[in-house]
C-alpha cells in the first residue's frame, strides 16, 4: 500500500501484499479491528504512520520431537504418564493418536495435522496450578527473536485448560485457554527475545485448578528463529477545506459584487468559480447562484455556493394629479409607497421622509430606490381649488335696463359646470358649459323654463371636489 492522502476524518483500510506473510502485525493509532491480518481497518483523526512487519520463520523447528510423532521422550514433565483406558488419572498423560479411549465422555479427536495416525500429547489436567506440563531445553542464540508455538483443543468443553508458557522460569505472554470447540484445534503462540540466554528451558504450565472438566490435548510444539520483514505506510489527513463565501444576497441591474472566500488559502490550493474564473475574487453583476470550489494539491477540496437575487423595483402609490381645497384639509398627505429610500422634489424644497404632507399648490416628484439601480420616479401636480358656494336666481329681466339681463349660476367658481335650459316642450334652448356664459334669453318668449345644472365644487366639511345637481325652474321676464 503506497502512501495515501484522505480528506475527513474517516476509517480506511491498510493493506499489505507480498510473498511469505506468515505472520503479519501492525502498529499504528485507532486500528479498530485485529492488528494481525493482512487487511485491517483503522479510524483516522489525525496523520499518523502505520508500521507492519512480517515475521518469516526459520525453517528449523529447535523444538526435537514437537509433534509427539517420536512417542513418548524428547521432553520432560510434572505429569506421569498414563495411557490407562476407560480412567486417565487427573495430572496424567498420554501419548495417543485418540482421545476418546480414556474417558466415555470425551470426544474422539485425532492428531492435527495428520488425523487417525498421527501422535498427540492428551492429558486430563491436574488441579494444582503452575505445574509443568510439558518441558523441553534447546540451545538458542543470543539476542534473537524466536516464535513459541502451540496447538491446543479440548477433548472435553468444560473448564477448558488455561495455560501459559514459560521460558527460564519467566512467564512469556499472557495465559491462553483453549477453544469451546472441542476437537476443534486452536494455535496459541509468542514472540520471545533470547536476550543474552545461549540455552532456553521452555515449559508450558496449566493454571486451571478445576477437577472437573480440564481435558485437553496438545500438538504440534515448535520454537523458530524469527526473521522480520518491515514496512510502513503514511496516511495524511488534509485539514478540512471549509469557508464560507459572501451571505445570499440581493442586487439591482448593474450592480457589481465582489464575491470571495472569507478565509485565504495557501499555494497548495486552486480556486475554481462556477464562472470559469481562477482567481480568489470575482466581480459579479447578474443574478445567478454562484459556486466557488477550492482544491488542495492533493485532490480534497470544499466548496460553498451563494444566491445573487434580484431586488424588485419599487412601485410608486402616488396619486394621479388631483385638485383639493388644501386650506380646509389642512394639507394632503402623500404615500408614494413602499421603498428603502424616498426623495421628495417639491415646490418648497427636497424631502426624505417616507410620507410627506403637501400644503401648496404644484407639482410634486417622488423617486423610489430599493438600490441605485432599482429606482421608479412618478410625479403628480396638486390644484388649490376652494369655491365651496353656488347660488341660482330663479328669474331674470332681459329688457335692456341692465339689471338682471342673463341667466346662469351664480359662484366664485366651479371646477366643472355644465347647464342646460330646457323649454316646456322638452326642447334644450340654452346649453353652457363655462360658467361666466350665461343665458340671454335672446329670441326667447316670456315664461317658465326648467334649468338642470351639472358642477363641481369642494366641499365645506372635507375640502375635496364632489358633483352635485340642482334642478329648478327659473321665470324669463320681459
Amino acid at each position: 500500500m503506497n502512501d495515501t492522502v484522505i480528506c475527513e476524518p474517516s476509517e480506511i483500510e491498510l493493506w499489505v501484499s507480498g510473498n511469505n506473510l506468515d505472520r503479519v502485525k501492525w502498529k499504528g493509532s485507532d486500528i479498530t479491528g485485529e492488528d494481525t491480518l493482512r487487511r485491517i481497518n483503522a479510524y483516522i483523526s489525525t496523520s499518523t504512520t502505520f508500521y507492519v512487519s512480517n515475521r518469516v520463520l526459520d525453517s528449523e523447528n529447535l523444538i526435537v520431537n514437537g509433534d509427539f510423532e517420536a512417542g513418548n521422550q524428547g521432553f520432560t514433565s510434572n505429569y506421569w504418564s498414563s495411557c490407562f483406558q476407560g480412567s486417565m488419572p487427573q495430572g496424567s498423560y498420554c501419548i495417543s493418536a485418540r482421545t476418546d479411549t480414556y474417558w466415555s465422555t470425551w470426544k474422539s479427536c485425532t492428531d492435527r495435522t495428520n488425523p487417525g495416525v498421527g501422535k498427540m500429547f492428551v492429558t486430563d489436567g491436574a488441579i494444582v496450578p503452575d505445574e509443568e506440563i510439558w518441558c523441553q531445553t534447546v540451545d538458542v542464540e543470543q539476542n534473537n527473536d524466536y516464535a513459541l508455538s502451540v496447538w491446543i483443543t479440548p477433548v472435553l468443553n468444560l473448564n477448558n485448560a488455561v495455560l501459559q508458557f514459560t521460558i527460564n522460569s519467566d512467564t512469556v505472554g499472557k495465559t491462553f485457554s483453549a477453544k469451546p470447540a472441542e476437537c476443534e484445534w486452536n494455535e496459541f503462540f509468542e514472540i520471545w527475545n533470547s536476550g543474552l540466554n545461549t540455552s532456553a528451558e521452555i515449559c508450558i504450565t496449566n493454571e486451571n485448578r478445576a477437577s472437573n472438566g480440564n481435558d485437553f490435548a496438545l500438538d504440534d510444539i515448535s520454537l523458530n528463529k524469527v526473521c522480520y520483514e518491515e514496512d510502513s505506510v503514511r496516511i495524511t489527513l488534509v485539514d478540512s477545506i471549509v469557508f464560507k463565501l459572501n451571505e445570499d444576497t440581493l442586487i439591482c441591474p448593474g450592480d457589481t459584487v465582489f464575491l470571495s472566500a472569507d478565509k485565504t488559502f495557501n499555494s497548495n490550493y486552486y480556486y475554481e468559480w462556477s464562472t470559469g474564473d481562477p482567481g480568489k475574487t470575482i466581480t459579479i453583476s447578474e443574478p445567478d447562484i454562484y459556486y466557488l470550489k477550492i482544491t488542495h494539491s492533493s485532490g480534497c477540496f470544499g466548496a460553498d455556493t451563494i444566491k445573487v437575487g434580484r431586488i424588485g423595483d419599487p412601485v410608486s402609490a402616488l396619486y394621479e394629479d388631483t385638485t383639493v381645497c388644501l386650506s380646509i384639509k389642512g394639507g394632503l398627505a402623500l404615500n408614494p409607497g413602499s421603498a428603502k429610500w424616498v426623495i421628495w422634489n417639491h415646490p418648497n424644497g427636497i424631502d426624505t421622509s417616507e410620507t410627506f404632507t403637501a400644503k401648496t399648490p404644484g407639482m410634486y416628484d417622488v423617486t423610489l430606490y430599493n438600490g441605485t439601480n432599482c429606482f421608479v420616479s412618478d410625479r403628480m401636480e396638486i390644484k388649490d381649488f376652494c369655491a365651496t358656494e353656488l347660488f341660482i336666481p330663479n328669474s331674470f329681466t332681459p329688457n335692456g335696463d341692465n339689471l338682471n339681463e342673463t341667466f346662469g349660476a351664480e359662484a366664485v367658481e366651479t371646477y366643472r359646470y355644465h347647464l342646460k335650459i330646457i323649454n316646456r316642450f322638452g326642447k334644450i334652448v340654452f346649453e353652457s358649459y363655462d360658467l361666466n356664459k350665461r343665458w340671454t334669453g335672446d329670441n326667447a318668449p316670456q315664461g317658465t323654463y326648467v334649468y338642470h345644472l351639472d358642477y363641481r365644487q369642494v366641499t365645506k366639511e372635507l375640502g375635496v371636489l364632489q358633483n352635485f345637481r340642482k334642478v329648478g325652474t327659473v321665470t324669463l321676464i320681459r
